[in-house]
């Protein structure tokens, strides 16, 4: 008696292959960010396409396979057309556009309270606008503007337990995108939370920045400047990679914990560096500096470039707290 050998179905494989096609699909941006809390009330769904498979796929596996793409096809247009139904919407998360025009405004001051999403600031471009965010968040959104000529403006952020674990982590693109006007002198208060931060300040006029870093990797690109300002940053156990301006008079002022501190200092930039503690942490400094005052050893040195004193912009860093992490100054 001939045994007729054991037909197998296709719909696992081309469902996997499906589910890896649908996050593919959703990491370049073609589908919105998945919400599976939407999307496990869709379950019955499962035990449909399932039991046709046992009926028709071990029979003809080339049925299954059928099954399994028609499956995975209306997965994929449900997620594309979800959108513009207004449905599937990502759990717990909203996204805002906050904004406010620049009108007689003469001077601005940012008190911005980040948290775990990435947060990248820089300049808008062609705007009438003094500020301009747009948000996507979990929990609710502080946006405050007073004064008249001289503005301030205050973002923060409120969360609930119920709001940190109601998508799942990775899935959905939450993210800070924030624009500052460069029309007007600024001063930046920025408390920063454990998402990585991008600060771009080029076309900013900067009369301050004041920092405080989180855990969160931080990028920030410092403006070019025709007056001196200053820059207080107090890091934490996230990395930091600071780069300063060409021909810019600045006074940075630095408390650094456990994260490594990387600035970068233009070429032929006058440069004094002082050390105004006795931490654990390693420094290094650019080659062409000599030490003024001091034993060398990092406690309490002063170091400086060849002509610092006669030169038109003068650069000063001020370690007053180096931790236990690395400070790295490169030119």
């Amino acid at each position: 008696m001939d045994i007729q050998p054991r037909k197998t179905s296709f719909f696992w494989p081309v469902v996997l292959v499906g589910a890896g096609v649908i996050l593919l699909l959703k990491n370049f941006g073609v589908l919105q960010d998945l919400n599976f809390n939407f999307l496990f009330r869709l379950w019955p769904l499962l035990l449909v396409v399932v039991g046709l498979d046992l009926i028709f796929g071990r029979r003809f596996p080339w049925v299954g396979a059928l099954i399994g793409l028609l499956a995975v096809g209306a997965i994929i247009a449900f997620l594309f057309f979800a959108p513009s139904m207004g449905i599937n919407p990502p759990a717990g998360v909203r996204t805002e556009v906050l904004s406010t025009p620049l009108e007689n405004a003469e001077r601005v001051e940012y008190n911005l309270d980040t948290a775990a999403e990435p947060v990248h600031i820089s300049a808008l471009q062609n705007s009438e606008d003094l500020f301009k965010a747009t948000i996507v968040h979990r929990g609710f959104m502080n946006f405050n503007v007073t004064g008249e000529n001289e503005k301030d403006i205050t973002l923060s952020q409120t969360t609930t337990s119920e709001d940190w674990f109601s998508i799942v982590p990775g899935l959905v693109n939450l993210k800070w995108e924030i624009s500052l006007t460069p029309a007007i002198p600024s001063i930046i208060n920025l408390d920063g939370g454990s998402g990585a931060l991008k600060i771009d300040l080029e076309g900013i006029a900067l009369e301050a920045l004041r920092a405080n870093l989180g855990s969160g990797a931080s990028d920030i690109t410092l403006p070019e400047s025709a007056t001196a300002y200053t820059v207080e940053i107090d890091s934490g156990s996230g990395a930091v990679n600071l780069s300063l301006a060409d021909e810019t008079e600045l006074t940075l002022t630095l408390s650094s914990s456990s994260g490594a501190f990387t600035i970068w200092v233009p070429q032929g930039a006058a440069l004094k560096v002082e050390v105004l503690d006795d931490g654990s942490g390693s420094v290094r400094l650019p080659v062409d500096l000599e030490l003024m005052e001091g034993d060398g050893d990092f406690e309490n040195d002063i170091w400086q470039s060849p002509g610092f004193e006669s030169a038109e912009n003068q650069v000063v860093i001020r370690i007053l707290d180096r931790g236990s992490g690395s400070i790295t100054i490169h030119r």
